[in-house]
């Protein structure tokens, strides 16, 4: 079994803001960010506000399945329909975790006609193949990171990975011992009603 990085709202906004800080302390001023759907909208979205830009794009790339369980390669799944010639463009996504998800979606970018394309992450984990220009939180122990937007998703998945059984309570002390997540038996509760 693996363990789990969990995050509240709190330390999201905070991680982004520190990212942020990078990111303008390096002098990179992008024009536009692209988001890396789904896991990058939040904090594309939290960027944009902290480095006032206006133009916000999302690419939508699949690579993960259930919790912890790689599908195949990295592929775009909805490309970018916007012409981003001559532009400064930062990709975001939450992770990098096998690093393919971001730098597939830097490539297509590119091959929009930015002029630079730089990328951010929440996380960047020592697995990854590929290194983000900027990370706020670097991992050298792999674990599965729960962001407060994927909660029920990672929750259903990880009940899944226990073979299931049990009462709410029951269910929250195992994804607690086993996985070092910690929710509350209500969350556990909504999950399996609406499973």
């Amino acid at each position: 079994m693996f363990k789990c990085v969990q995050y509240s709202w709190d330390d999201v906004y905070k991680l982004c803001k520190e990212l942020a800080r990078k990111i303008k302390n390096s002098g990179f001023k992008p024009d536009a960010i692209v988001a890396v759907a789904r896991g990058g909208w939040v904090p594309a979205r939290i960027l944009a506000d902290f480095l006032l830009i206006r133009e916000l794009y999302s690419v939508k790339a699949e690579h993960w399945g259930i919790v912890a369980t790689v599908t195949g390669k990295a592929k775009i799944t909805q490309p970018l329909t916007v012409d981003l010639t001559g532009k400064s463009v930062l990709v975001v996504d939450d992770v990098a975790d096998t690093g393919e998800t971001v730098e597939i979606v830097a490539q297509h970018v590119k091959e929009k006609n930015a002029k630079e394309v730089r990328t951010a992450v929440i996380d960047f984990k020592h697995t990854s193949k590929f290194v983000p220009d900027y990370y706020a939180r670097e991992m050298e122990k792999w674990a599965w990171i729960v962001y407060p937007w994927s909660i029920y998703e990672d929750v259903k998945d990880l009940i899944m990975k226990l073979g299931g059984g049990g009462n709410a309570e029951e269910i929250a002390k195992k994804l607690e011992e086993k996985f070092n997540l910690k929710v509350d038996s209500s969350v556990v509760e909504d999950v399996l009603r609406d499973c």
